[in-house]
């Protein structure tokens, strides 16, 4: 990161906020990483996490394909340049029109992970290439994503022989760990569930080549030493999928990092519009609550944050409950946090904001979602 630019643009009183900065420069090492640590794996970027055009264009640049959920994000991929062999669709709950938007530009593969969804595919985009989302452990994610998607692995098999019977192409199968998961053995303990089936499925006369082990990659773990690396998790994948999936020279081994590939690349910078004691609580109200741009702190993500300011250092430190500027009291963004004293004005910086701010963010009460600034490869800031 160029901690330089990133530093006079954060500290500058001109600088507008809620304002989100992204560095690129993190982007790309972050992408260069995923395919040290996973040789051979192909990376489709989890457009949900962070839509910006200019992430896409880059991904699309540096060889990469993305991930989409909808009709929305499949125009935004394919105006970033993206082919349709380098978009897949996760997304188990997909509406018929766009099942058929998909048929029609020819996306590579979409997920199934019901009967209903089978026969939905198998009408409005007939022939597609699908793959089944297998329901794995979720234990030891900061946000579970067990229960609304996936299957057992005894309806896995029903769906991949439904599937061929209504014409389609079953190739694979993907799961979810969790989103920020904290749990290496969640990734090893799936692609063990993968082989099983997959083992099974090629005794039922499947032929598979796809397996796509998601996303949950964490993000932070430059600042808190618990959070396991992407060297890490890479080694226990890699040697996993050895173990347990059939070696066939034509593997796609899939990854969809979304807050893994580009949540460390932002900075969210936010101003202190109002300060209030209530009871023996300190409050502090900012220009960015969980409305509009720190939703995630809302569903339990924990915030790492700072105090913008040359005499931070000289300050003592208090502890505050932080809030958002809307008229909702549940836009609460974290309580007993300790930092050093705050007053009307100053400004902070929350870490980690790459992925799920905007995305997220909604201009309720009339308060605005971040605006963005982005540092491109060039190492110019450029406001939008």
């Amino acid at each position: 990161m160029n901690n330089v630019l990133m530093d006079t643009i954060l500290q500058d009183p001109r600088t507008i906020t809620p304002n989100l900065v992204i560095d690129y420069d993190v982007i790309d090492e972050t992408y260069e990483r995923f395919l040290e640590n996973f040789p051979g794996g192909l990376i489709y970027y989890a457009v949900k996490a962070n839509a910006n055009p200019q992430i896409m264009q880059f991904v699309v640049d540096k060889g990469g394909g993305l991930e989409i959920a909808s009709a929305a994000e499949l125009e935004l991929a394919l105006n970033a340049g993206a082919s349709s062999d380098k978009i897949i669709c996760s997304n188990p709950i997909k509406n018929p029109a766009f099942l058929q938007q998909m048929h029609q530009v020819g996306v590579y593969a979409m997920v199934i992970d019901s009967t209903f969804e089978v026969e939905k595919v198998a009408r409005y985009a007939p022939g597609s290439r699908v793959y089944v989302r297998l329901a794995v452990d979720n234990h030891g994610s900061v946000l579970p994503l067990a229960g609304k998607f996936g299957v057992d692995q005894e309806l896995a098999l029903e769906l991949f022989d439904l599937a061929r019977e209504l014409g389609l192409e079953p190739i694979g199968l993907s799961f979810h760990v969790g989103s920020q998961c904290l749990s290496v053995n969640n990734w090893v303990k799936a692609i063990a569930a993968c082989g099983e089936v997959w083992h099974e499925a090629e005794a039922r006369g499947h032929n598979f080549n796809f397996l796509d082990i998601g996303g949950g990659f964490p993000a932070g773990h430059y600042h808190d030493a618990s959070i396991p690396t992407q060297e890490t998790i890479g080694t226990a994948v890699m040697q996993a999928v050895t173990e347990y999936i059939p070696r066939i020279p034509n593997l796609m081994l899939i990854l969809e990092p979304g807050r893994g590939l580009v949540g460390e690349s932002g900075r969210l910078l936010v101003s202190v519009v109002g300060k209030a004691r209530r009871g023996s609580d300190e409050w502090l109200y900012l220009d960015a609550g969980v409305f509009n741009g720190l939703m995630e702190t809302f569903e339990g993500f924990p915030p790492v944050l700072e105090l913008v300011s040359e005499d931070a250092h000289e300050r003592p430190m208090k502890r505050y409950t932080l809030a958002g500027p809307s008229c909702d009291s549940c836009d609460v963004i974290a309580r007993d946090v300790e930092l050093p004293e705050i007053h009307i004005n100053d400004r902070l910086m929350f870490f980690d904001a790459g992925a799920y701010t905007n995305e997220y963010a909604a201009a309720f009460n009339g308060f605005p979602i971040p605006l963005v600034t982005a540092l491109n490869c060039k190492r110019e800031p450029v406001f939008g």
